[in-house]
């Protein structure tokens, strides 16, 4: 009789582990990536939803979205100059934030 530990099956030949952990889980850590994954996929799926070239790669090249919360989104951008590039584009983000999301959303600029 053969024991199961030394029996190979071929029709599973996958073997699946869990990978050894050897620093403490930090769970404020692993919720802030979780946000900023999330805001990244929401800024993402907003650039998909403008219209004018221009503005998409303004944005995408120097803005971020840092906040959303309460029907207002916090745009960070990387220079002054650019801030005030981007205030003039604000309709054309607005108008992606209906597209993607169906719902208006202030836009907050910021440095």
């Amino acid at each position: 009789m053969t024991s199961l530990n030394n029996r190979q099956s071929p029709n599973f030949p996958i073997q699946l582990e869990l990978p050894l952990m050897p620093q403490k889980i930090d769970p404020l850590s692993q919720m802030e990536e979780a946000i900023q994954s999330m805001l990244g996929l929401t800024w993402k799926t907003v650039l998909l939803h403008i219209s004018a070239r221009t503005t998409k790669e303004l944005m995408r090249q120097h803005g971020k979205l840092i906040a959303l919360h309460d029907g207002e989104a916090r745009i960070k951008v990387s220079s002054t100059p650019l801030l005030l590039m981007a205030i003039q584009k604000l309709p054309d983000v607005e108008s992606a934030f209906r597209k993607a999301f169906g719902t208006t959303v202030k836009i907050r600029l910021e440095v």
